[in-house]
């Protein structure tokens, strides 16, 4: 039996209603392409959040000031339990017994710095105790003035990444909870050197960033990082890095990333370590094959390096017209 003209008509407009949506989809990629900006080379200061993990790290609980932004990241911490008011010469306890998180790019520190105060209407002496990650780093004692209470960090208590750091009031006389006193913490540090002191932590800074000359001068042991999202298949991360005044066991570890997450989270597209002794100037250069992929540039920074300044020059991201 044939079909009726209306059946038949149905039969043949239903392939063509399937296809519509496919076809718009076609028609919307095609104007997004036509439409985006071209890529250009472009200097990866001006693309890039630059991030730096300190070897020694110094965290400063003090309100940073309006207006004031640093050109760069550093590692954070965030208080948990037991803290109360802040003001301009720091954070003050809200307890006798007070717990914060800090970030460390690098472990294996061994000692741990608190620039604090007790509080000054009291007459009784307390004792300032500290632990990580559950081990105790012992007692210190904290006078009514701002000083500087110096911890041994046993062996493994600081790690990569989180890191629970409690502080604890304690009676001197006694040796049980200092309960009702208060404590006012300014600044804290892990180093990695016993006798290491905030001055010589924060002195000079770990970067020095020229956006205008599009150069970073490290001058602190740690990590550099500047992710950035490729802007096209096949574009090439170039630049230069320089040995300023380097000791002979200076050495720099040159990594570029794919898939980048986070410091430590992250594959390895290329890896090079870079000595001193054989060459003050190295040239960086990789291929980068995905498009719009998170990735970047990771240099690692020996004490020896640091002392003496690693320059970071001429870094950009390159899409030639053959790319």
């Amino acid at each position: 039996m044939t079909a009726t003209a209306p059946g038949r008509v149905a039969h043949r407009l239903l392939p063509a209603l399937i296809a519509v949506p496919f076809a718009v989809a076609v028609v919307v990629d095609v104007v997004r392409v036509i439409r985006r900006p071209p890529a250009i080379d472009r200097p990866l200061l001006e693309i890039s959040a630059v991030h730096f993990d300190p070897a020694d790290p110094v965290f400063d609980m003090r309100p940073r000031p309006a207006g004031v932004d640093e050109p760069w990241e550093r590692p954070g911490f965030s208080l948990s339990s037991g803290w109360g008011q802040v003001t301009r010469e720091g954070q003050w306890t809200a307890a006798a017994e007070a717990t914060l998180r800090l970030d460390l790019g690098h472990g294996g520190q061994r000692a741990l710095l608190v620039e604090a105060r007790a509080d000054r209407r009291a007459r009784v002496p307390v004792l300032l105790a500290a632990s990580m990650n559950g081990i105790d780093c012992g007692r210190s004692e904290l006078g009514r003035r701002l000083g500087v209470c110096r911890y041994a960090l046993p062996e493994g208590a600081a790690t990569p990444g989180p890191n629970q750091l409690e502080l604890r009031l304690v009676d001197a006389r006694t040796g049980e909870e200092a309960r009702g006193r208060t404590a006012l913490v300014r600044r804290f540090a892990a180093a990695g050197d016993g006798p290491a002191s905030f001055d010589e932590l924060v002195t000079p800074p770990p970067l020095t960033i020229d956006r205008e000359r599009g150069t970073v001068l490290i001058q602190r042991a740690g990590r550099f990082v500047a992710p950035f999202s490729t802007p096209r298949s096949g574009s090439v991360l170039s630049g230069r890095l320089r040995f300023r005044n380097p000791g002979d066991e200076a050495w720099c570890r040159v990594i570029v990333a794919r898939r980048y997450a986070a410091s430590d989270r992250f594959d390895v597209v290329s890896e090079r370590t870079l000595r001193a002794a054989r060459s003050h100037t190295v040239k960086i250069r990789q291929e980068l094959r995905d498009r719009e992929e998170p990735v970047a540039l990771i240099v690692d920074v020996s004490p020896a390096a640091a002392a003496g300044g690693v320059l970071l020059e001429k870094l950009r991201v390159e899409v030639g017209p053959k790319r």
